[in-house]
């Protein structure tokens, strides 16, 4: 008897090291990214402030922004200032892109005009080429020499810059496509649209290496990981969909949220943002396969995420725009508040 209450000691001892470990690596999940927020504001007292729907950040730090009022506008984020506001297209601009150069903003929509803009003055450089359809999504090589692009018809056409011309045409499943995305060595393109079915195409030759059907409704979003090894997508199913690349392993499907999935964007190799029309951002932990946080704040759906140096921005049909910190600790908030990036409750995870 004496014997065991010896050991009874060191034992609650080995316990509450265990509990606090692990409460430790609880709190290690607590994301805390606080958000800086731009608010847009009405052109005139007529018009409503616009839907956003795109998104794409400068290496300098300038983040473009366009939807539904036919603008595309460009804020110094260290400065917090808008900086340019480009007038051109006569219709919703659905995509705009960066080159990896950083000399070019291009931007589409359903105007079915490609623009190309001075990415850093901001001056209207050339309208591009022109699409029998609108324009949904457009997104540059990772080396700079080719955009691909693909909109309301079941084409994915490839231009090469410097030629100015179209250099390649895939098939694509649907003639509503909206997601389209090179893998870091070029070597893929990815899409996806209302048909549900994911394709993948090498670039070399011109064939289909992969076609999957595991979505019932329109995709929004593909996305390669930084590492080129895993090809995640995501729509209006509600479902995330994660594909292996470099192993060809069974994908494997997130847990469903009550949301349609809008917007998708890698914060690491393992490390997944996604967002939709529960006007939540949901980060994911791939290897877990588990949600690890939220981040809260928009008040309508979110249309478009982007990711780069340690910010991940956000923006959608509450007509702002968020920049959410990986860094910095959370502001303080009012008592009875839910804190920015908290573990969701287990209720809520059901």
């Amino acid at each position: 008897m004496d014997r065991l209450r010896s050991l009874r000691l060191p034992l609650v001892l080995l316990a509450l090291g265990l509990l606090a470990r692990g409460l430790a690596a609880e709190e290690s999940k607590n994301l805390k990214w606080p958000s800086r927020i731009i608010q847009l504001k009405a052109e005139s007292d007529a018009v409503r402030p616009p839907v956003l729907t795109a998104l794409s950040l400068h290496s300098s730090g300038l983040l473009a922004a366009a939807g539904d009022d036919h603008l595309v506008r460009v804020w110094d984020l260290s400065k917090g200032l808008m900086v340019q506001r480009l007038e051109g297209h006569t219709d919703w601009v659905r995509s705009v892109a960066y080159s990896p150069t950083g000399e070019i903003l291009a931007s589409a929509g359903n105007d079915k005009r490609i623009i190309f803009w001075n990415a850093l003055t901001g001056e209207k450089v050339k309208v591009f080429a022109e699409h029998p359809e609108a324009i949904t999504m457009l997104t540059f090589s990772h080396d700079g020499r080719f955009l691909a692009t693909t909109g309301f018809e079941d084409k994915i056409r490839i231009y090469e810059i410097n030629l100015g011309k179209q250099v390649m045409e895939l098939s694509a499943d649907s003639r509503d496509m909206r997601a389209l995305m090179y893998s870091p060595n070029d070597k893929y393109l990815a899409a996806g649209g209302r048909s549900g079915k994911v394709q993948v195409w090498n670039l070399e030759n011109g064939e289909v290496v992969l076609e999957d059907e595991e979505h019932r409704q329109r995709i929004r979003s593909v996305e390669f990981s930084p590492d080129g090894t895993l090809l995640a997508s995501c729509g209006e199913d509600r479902r995330i969909v994660v594909r292996n690349i470099a192993t060809g392993a069974a994908p494997f499907v997130l847990p469903r949220r009550p949301a349609k999935i809008m917007a998708m964007t890698f914060y690491g190799n393992k490390q997944l943002a996604s967002a939709g029309s529960d006007n939540l951002i949901r980060l994911w932990d791939l290897e877990s396969q588990q949600e690890m946080g939220r981040l809260t704040g928009h008040t309508g759906t979110v249309a478009a995420l982007v990711f780069g140096d340690k910010t991940l921005i956000s923006t959608g049909f509450d007509t702002t725009i968020r920049v959410w910190s990986m860094e910095e600790q959370v502001a303080e908030q009012p008592l009875n508040t839910p804190r920015v990036g908290a573990l969701p409750d287990a209720a809520a995870r059901e």
